[in-house]
């Protein structure tokens, strides 16, 4: 409301002149009919003087004008003897006439002007309170207003910008000479450009221009309007990234579907190469080399088994054994065990946190992940450098750019892994996490490295990113959600082996020919009396007959599923324990085949201990009676290993 303030107080001081010039032309009237020997000439000036006034727009201003020089005419006509005279009489008349029509006109203007007043004052209002920079310039370049908006969105109060150019904002010079040319034609709307504020940092704007255009209709002044276009750009910044990450997540979640089943079938394979290899080496069935042979066979079985290992943790359907553990004792071990293994040429530091840094995941599967990251840097610097692992509390309070899968506000512990290597370019960066995606060469990597730190952070129910430059170097961010208390450490109770089983009869189900006689093979040569069924309806025919201690089956079977196999024969033999055997694991089973995770099953591969330990564990634990039985058969096992 300033300039509406200023405008009133020159107005106002503009019609106490007028109003002060009709007095003094009265005043000067009356005294020159006094001493003038032309009385009736100077009388008739002062109706003058009630015109003079209404540029006023004061309609008290003019009656007392009028009254002023009808009073003075009268006392000069009274004094001079003039009343008898009709002219005399007319004159009076005259000024009471045009006194009453110059009020008419000052009450005409004045409440035309103060209609006026109010529309300058709703426009400055407007002005004032519009979220949009408003400046208007001459147009050569000087600015003559600045409002509120324009003071915020670049910094310059209305003092320091009023009279500046408008270069002062990044506009050049020929933008200038442009924008003075075309706002004689017509407006400029919505443009985007970018400008520069009072600190030098550049702003996105839309911006508007329009020629102010005076009575003649010639541009006098340029009006110039920006938008601030920060916050839509950070808006549809985050909503493609959003975007991104969403696409990333699907892609992701679907290779994880197809690792699982790509796991699925090298797991049913894996167990018949593990177990007939482990059958010929305690058969003796190789000699000197070829028992060595046998051996690098096991070996790189043993290898085939952790890589599909690797392949469900990153498919997120691997189960763990997830427990509350300090981060720094990670970091702490991890030091000592990783340092000989990067050579002289690289330096390793970590960095441990004062408090305990509690997370939810299994210890062997955190080494896994600072073991795959400390390599993987090791890798990007074939000529040496520097490796940093740093751990520490951090406050998650908004969504976080650059972290897969997207992460909720809260605590989490945070896991900074550092190097100074090549650098990842980012075409590379956003597929580093997919598995089998490698830049290295076909002897040094598989492929699978950060796709199961992917797996095993997001089972945490944590996010991962990376930041990378190359030439520089690349920062790995972990974050992990805060454990809500501390580890235990229970030492694993040791399993004793199992009793050799005398006549115990089990009905095995399984489609895969393969895995169904190495099944058999196991439970018979360890005194188990078997019944093999390639699928559920030959299994079904089977218990019609049969009386069985244990159902072993697979879960996904070409008739029917194992679970629903399971229910069948229990409606006639209702206390028949079940064990479910399957090369995908729970995770999966239960989100692709709706497979309870409660179930008793057992991972292919398996090795005999393995199988043997969990029959015997399910048919004690299900059969208090055959348990008591089995314990009076004999000890004597099949050697194992």
């Amino acid at each position: 409301m300033g300039p509406a303030l200023a405008h009133a107080g020159r107005g106002l001081k503009s019609s106490t002149a007028l109003v002060a010039v009709a007095a003094l032309g009265v005043t000067l009237s009356a005294v020159y009919a006094t001493v003038s020997s032309t009385p009736m000439v100077a009388l008739g000036m002062m109706a003058a003087g009630p015109c003079l006034a209404v540029g006023s727009s004061r309609p008290r201003a003019v009656a007392a004008i009028g009254a002023y020089a009808l009073a003075l005419t009268a006392w000069i006509s009274t004094t001079q003897e003039l009343w008898t005279t009709t002219v005399e009489t007319r004159r009076l008349l005259l000024i009471t006439g045009v006194t009453v029509l110059c009020v008419a006109l000052a009450r005409s203007r004045q409440v035309a002007e103060r209609q006026a007043a109010k529309e300058r004052a709703r426009l400055e209002e407007i002005v004032r309170s519009s979220g949009d920079a408003i400046i208007t310039c001459f147009l050569d370049g000087s600015i003559t207003a600045w409002n509120p908006a324009a003071e915020r969105i670049y910094g310059y109060t209305a003092q320091e910008a009023i009279g500046s150019s408008i270069t002062i904002i990044g506009v050049t010079q020929d933008e200038i000479a442009v924008m003075a040319r075309l706002v004689h034609q017509h407006r400029i709307e919505d443009f985007e450009v970018e400008r520069r504020r009072k600190d030098g940092s550049p702003v996105p704007v839309s911006a508007s221009v329009a020629g102010l255009r005076d009575s003649d209709n010639g541009v006098f002044e340029v009006c110039v309007t920006h938008r601030d276009l920060t916050a839509q750009r950070s808006m549809e910044a985050r909503e493609r990234l959003m975007s991104e990450r969403s696409a990333q997540g699907e892609r992701l979640e679907s290779l994880g579907r197809l690792a699982g089943g790509v796991a699925h079938d090298f797991n049913n394979l894996l167990a018949i190469i593990l177990n007939y290899t482990d059958f010929a080496i305690e058969q003796g069935a190789g000699e000197g080399s070829a028992q060595d042979d046998l051996n690098r066979v096991r070996g790189a079985a043993d290898r085939a088994r952790m890589l599909c290992r690797q392949l469900l943790i990153f498919a997120r359907c691997e189960p763990t054994d997830a427990e509350p553990i300090d981060l720094n004792r990670i970091l702490a071990d991890s030091r000592d065990l990783l340092a000989p293994m990067l050579g002289e040429h690289i330096e390793l530091t970590v960095h441990r946190a004062k408090e305990p840094l509690m997370v939810e995941a299994e210890r062997t599967q955190l080494d896994q992940v600072l073991l795959n990251l400390i390599i993987n840097a090791r890798d990007a610097m074939p000529h040496g450098g520097a490796i940093a692992a740093q751990a520490g509390i951090t406050e998650v309070d908004q969504d976080q750019p650059g972290i897969h899968p997207g992460i909720r506000p809260g605590s989490y512990v945070e896991l900074l892994v550092r190097d100074t290597g090549e650098g990842i370019a980012p075409e590379v960066a956003a597929h580093i996490f997919e598995p089998f995606f490698t830049t290295k060469p076909k002897d040094r990597g598989t492929g699978l490295g950060l796709a199961t730190v992917y797996g095993i952070v997001t089972e945490a129910g944590g996010g991962i990113g990376v930041d990378s430059e190359l030439g520089v170097g690349t920062t790995f961010r972990l974050l992990f959600p805060v454990a809500a208390e501390s580890a235990t450490q229970i030492d694993a109770p040791v399993r004793a082996r199992p009793p050799v089983a005398h006549g115990t009869h089990v009905l095995v189900v399984e489609d895969q020919e393969g895995v169904r006689d190495l099944v058999v093979r196991i439970l018979k040569e360890h005194g188990y009396t078997v019944t093999a069924a390639a699928d559920g309806s030959s299994a079904l025919q089977e218990v019609e007959h049969k009386r069985f201690d244990l159902l072993l089956t697979d879960v996904v079977l070409p008739t029917m599923p194992g679970p629903t196999l399971a229910e069948l024969i229990q409606e006639s033999q209702p206390r028949l324990p079940a064990l479910f055997m399957s090369g995908y694991a729970a995770g999966l089973l239960s989100a692709e085949h709706g497979v309870d995770r409660e179930i008793e099953l057992i991972q292919k591969p398996f090795t005999a201990d393995e199988l043997l330990d969990r029959v015997h564990h399910v048919l004690t634990a299900a059969a208090p009676e055959t348990d008591r039985a089995l314990s009076d058969l004999d000890g004597g096992a099949i050697r194992r290993r």
